[in-house]
């Protein structure tokens, strides 16, 4: 290896990109520190760079015209449930989660799968999930395939943490992994920036890049030999998430979609989730934080909200459209203003207190305007959605917790026809994913004990 060639060619790219202070320490690193920042600096896309740069210093795109997205269907239709179930029998869906995140505003130090979420066995929610796939594969009555799409910042630790833990009953052809991209992050002068003397601040690249990194790590092409025509999506942080949705596949499949959304209603004027709406390219998602303050606060004539319909990113992708439009198209940036420590010019390492730097972000959603057929169906909240975001304020564990109690309660009041009298139990995933032989055993069960309760 030719050092002093490989350092002319950063210095040359540097240059050429205006860059040229992120080799401002190289005389006080270490050679191992100089060859990871070299190789930093080769892997950096002076194409993208100056594409980022261009999208910061203009001005925000503004969506096109929209209309409230009403066209959604209800949940509770008993046909399609059978009809998914089936489905998910036949081994023709399989499930990817979005865990790239780290547990940075829970103030826990490591992926936020690892955060542990339940009320009494303080489950994880890599825990949580992997029971939900076992428990809906004993019901499906084979091993059901699950993909877990990490970043670079979590996935050693990710992979180590269910190897540790046995995949939590998972058998190894079960439970695979692939990566979230990562892309530089601009300070707010549009420039890279160090976060210590050998490493430039990269970012994950949002979960936009979930599918084509699913194609691109092999996956697709193993699922589709193996049969699976569809794949739902989900975030490792909605503790209710389902990673077996029957009728949402059946629902899928019954009404030809490309793409379904499971939604829910706003709770809210001000929640920080995005909105369905309908534009002149079809159905799509517009973020909160991109749609104005008077259209997103805008009522209806009865009070209820102009916008009702709240994406909780959960998807149902047909398997056929993902490799096609991962081939031949591709979908925009989002900006978001974060604070990330950097290094000063001294060697300082500095912790700010406001947003100074720039993340460039794909959103899984914004697949949805390529699909010729897309549709919706509308759960309650409290049977679907209980996000883990923040130690405090909205979305903290305590809520979490609560709404996993009353979904546990309703759960076993329905299976069992009688009342719940304890205040807090904690289920199995498996009454989640009931067999014939586990509704027999508990219809008809009187429920008197709190804590953790199990098929016995």
């Amino acid at each position: 290896m030719n050092d002093l060639y490989t350092l002319s060619e950063a210095i040359q790219k540097l240059e050429s990109i205006g860059q040229q202070h992120l080799l401002r320490f190289w005389d006080k690193l270490t050679s191992d520190q100089q060859a990871l920042l070299l190789e930093q600096i080769r892997l950096t896309d002076a194409d993208i760079f100056s594409q980022q740069q261009q999208l910061l210093r203009s001005k925000p795109i503004p969506h096109g015209s929209f209309t409230p997205f009403q066209d959604y269907a209800l949940a509770g239709s008993k046909k399609d449930f059978a009809a998914g179930k089936e489905l998910i029998a036949k081994g023709k869906v399989g499930c990817i989660i979005l865990a790239g995140g780290q547990g940075t505003r829970l103030r826990f130090n490591g992926p936020k799968g690892m955060f542990p979420v339940t009320p009494i066995k303080r489950k994880s929610l890599f825990q949580l999930f992997a029971e939900k796939n076992l428990a809906a594969s004993k019901l499906a009555g084979r091993p059901l395939k699950m993909a877990v799409m990490s970043s670079t910042q979590n996935v050693e630790v990710t992979k180590s943490f269910f190897k540790k833990n046995a995949n939590f009953g998972l058998q190894s052809d079960q439970l695979s992994f692939f990566l979230q991209g990562e892309l530089p992050l601009l300070n707010d002068e549009g420039n890279l920036f160090l976060t210590n003397p050998s490493t430039i601040a990269f970012g994950p690249d949002g979960n936009g890049s979930c599918l084509p990194n699913f194609v691109n790590s092999g996956l697709w092409e193993k699922w589709s030999q193996e049969g699976i025509e569809y794949i739902n999506v989900i975030l490792i942080d909605n503790a209710l998430g389902d990673p077996f949705p029957a009728e949402v596949v059946g629902f899928h499949k019954r009404m030809g979609s490309l793409a379904t959304i499971k939604c829910m209603v706003r709770a809210s004027a001000d929640e920080k989730v995005g909105v369905l709406v309908q534009g002149a390219e079809g159905v799509s998602v517009v973020e909160y934080s991109e749609m104005t303050e008077s259209e997103r606060s805008a009522h209806q004539q009865n009070g209820a909200l102009k916008h009702q319909c709240a994406n909780m990113s959960s998807f149902c992708y047909d398997m056929a459209f993902i490799k096609e439009v991962t081939a031949h198209a591709s979908i925009s940036w989002h900006l978001a203003h974060k604070s990330f420590p950097y290094i000063n010019e001294k060697g300082d390492e500095v912790t700010p207190q406001q947003p100074n730097a720039w993340k460039y972000e794909e959103y899984i959603f914004d697949w949805l305007p390529y699909a010729q057929h897309v549709n919706a169906l509308l759960f309650p909240r409290k049977e679907c959605f209980a996000p883990l975001k923040n130690e405090i304020g909205d979305d903290n564990l305590e809520s979490v917790q609560q709404a996993l109690i009353h979904r546990d309660i309703a759960i076993l009041e329905d299976l069992s026809h009688n009342k719940v009298t304890t205040k807090k139990i904690e289920l199995a995933q498996e009454f989640y994913y009931p067999t014939l032989d586990l509704l027999k055993r508990w219809q008809n069960r009187p429920i008197e004990n709190e804590g953790y309760i199990e098929d016995l």
